[in-house]
């Protein structure tokens, strides 16, 4: 029996799934695909498809279309469905459940794709220039994103990371691919790592929906509201795959990136409830808190990564002091390798929760004493950040920035803390400050000035809320790279 599930976890009846129908096509026979070679080794976030013109149903399609004939058994999940063997799917967009057949239809039928998600795998063979006419992309966030943009089919969709679901749901996808962990005996899989890139709302409104089940996958606690469970009666086909998840290497910082560290841990105290990103920076922060002998942090982050694991590990990180699930380290996504995705596999200290839940600025602010810290690109003498763009040129994307720029401030006690480098090297070797008078024509304001509180460099740290125009300038210009001050000082604002 189909059904979904209401915020207490418990199921409740809903009517069964509709087959996905192309336009051209007839209503499709659900079936299997006798197993490929595909070379591919990566798991990777999950996304969404939106199918048109006269493509055949992306699941099985004519039989006698089907990647190596109709005639492999395909065994049933546990609620009846087929259980679909393709072990070459690209699980984060469907790409290989098309397999190369599909690719050259697709060109001979001239039919359509558009794809919605972020963070899409390298090398997928539907983002290729041969079919820019036939596939476009969105994304909401760039990685390798930026480096397929010049072929003129993918596009930025800006949104904070909390609307992720709320754009896919606005795009109506029809059908949903995504990779889980192994089923526990009741039939519940963990959506795990970046399975909230695809929320139940938008599950449950697609027509098909697709689960990769790896063994690989850690199966993380969650329960309760916006829990990330899904049952295997909820999903239209299972497609087994024992391959190596995408690992993200552990980034190590640098001397400037232990400088800003060291102004940052200042201002955290004891008991509070950290929100940390990705990359060198986050992780030398994790490191300068266990040093300076922090105790009892909480974490309430929308990206969890290793350096977590490590203040977990070392007592630091308990959740002791939490008011919204206390004890727990609650995350939307997580990033990392081996080591962290076997520390969190059933780990009652972790509890994975829905991305619009996780970073609503009104979730946020439940907690006490909350410290979130983040990134920036460029920051100007009045207080505007941007953390997305070169110019207008789009290089990753608004994320979350913004959510807890808000929803730390309105914390009791919380703060608001972007760092940055001071300053850059360009190709040439010519040193640039990425604090500046006015922003680069075109830049992306992602904080607006309004909502600054902190900024950190490696010599310092500005206060900008409640400051005048002038004060603002001033206070940043004090934390500028010493080569670049007096020529900020001669463009101040008046």
């Amino acid at each position: 029996m189909c059904g979904t599930i209401d915020g207490k976890g418990n199921r409740r009846p809903r009517p069964p799934r509709r087959a996905v129908q192309t336009a051209g096509d007839t209503a499709p026979q659900r079936g299997a695909a006798k197993e490929n070679d595909d070379d591919r080794t990566d798991t990777h976030p999950p996304g969404t498809l939106r199918g048109s013109g006269q493509l055949a149903d992306p699941v099985s399609g004519p039989a006698d279309d089907r990647p190596g004939g109709g005639g492999a058994d395909p065994g049933r999940g546990r609620d009846g469905q087929y259980r679909l063997r393709y072990a070459g799917v690209d699980e984060a967009f469907c790409v290989r459940v098309y397999g190369e057949r599909r690719r050259e239809r697709l060109l001979e039928t001239g039919g359509h794709i558009a794809i919605y998600g972020h963070f899409i795998p390298a090398g997928t063979r539907l983002l290729t220039p041969e079919l820019a006419g036939q596939v476009t992309y969105d994304s909401n966030f760039y990685g390798v994103e930026r480096g397929l943009e010049p072929m003129g089919n993918v596009h930025y969709a800006p949104s904070n990371l909390s609307q992720t679901p709320a754009w896919l749901l606005a795009r109506r996808p029809r059908v949903a691919a995504l990779t889980c962990s192994l089923p526990d005996e009741n039939g519940w899989m963990s959506r795990s790592l970046w399975g909230t890139a695809l929320s139940r709302k938008v599950l449950e409104q697609c027509e098909l929906v697709l689960a990769e089940v790896n063994p690989r996958m850690p199966n993380i606690p969650s329960d309760g509201e916006a829990h990330t469970r899904i049952h295997v009666s909820e999903v239209d086909g299972i497609i087994e795959s024992s391959r190596p998840l995408v690992e993200t290497p552990i980034a190590a910082g640098n001397e400037t990136d232990s400088r800003i560290a060291g102004y940052i841990a200042d201002l955290v105290p004891d008991g509070a409830c950290i929100q940390l990103g990705l990359g060198g920076l986050a992780n030398t922060v994790g490191e300068c808190l266990a040093h300076a002998g922090k105790r009892d942090l909480g974490v309430h982050t929308e990206i969890l990564s290793t350096g977590v694991m490590e203040l977990m590990r070392r007592g630091v990180v308990n959740n002791s002091r939490k008011q919204t699930c206390p004890g727990r380290s609650v995350y939307a996504n997580m990033v990392g390798g081996p080591e962290l995705w076997a520390f969190a596999h059933e780990n009652p200290a972790f509890c994975q929760k829905e991305i619009d839940w996780v970073n609503d600025a009104r979730n946020i602010a439940r907690n006490d004493h909350v410290v979130s810290i983040n990134n920036a690109m460029e920051i100007d003498l009045t207080g505007q950040v941007n953390a997305e763009s070169i110019g207008p040129r789009q290089y990753s994307g608004t994320g979350g920035q913004l959510e807890w720029v808000v929803g730390s401030q309105w914390s009791k006690g919380g703060k608001s803390i972007l760092a940055l480098r001071s300053s850059y090297r360009d190709k040439a070797g010519v040193l640039h400050s990425k604090i500046v008078p006015q922003l680069a024509p075109g830049s992306v304001v992602t904080t607006p000035r309004t909502c600054v509180q902190y900024v950190v460099t490696e010599f310092g740290v500005a206060d900008l809320k409640y400051k005048s125009t002038v004060e603002r300038a001033r206070a940043l210009i004090a934390i500028a790279h010493p080569d670049f001050r007096r020529e900020l000082e001669r463009q101040m604002p008046l």
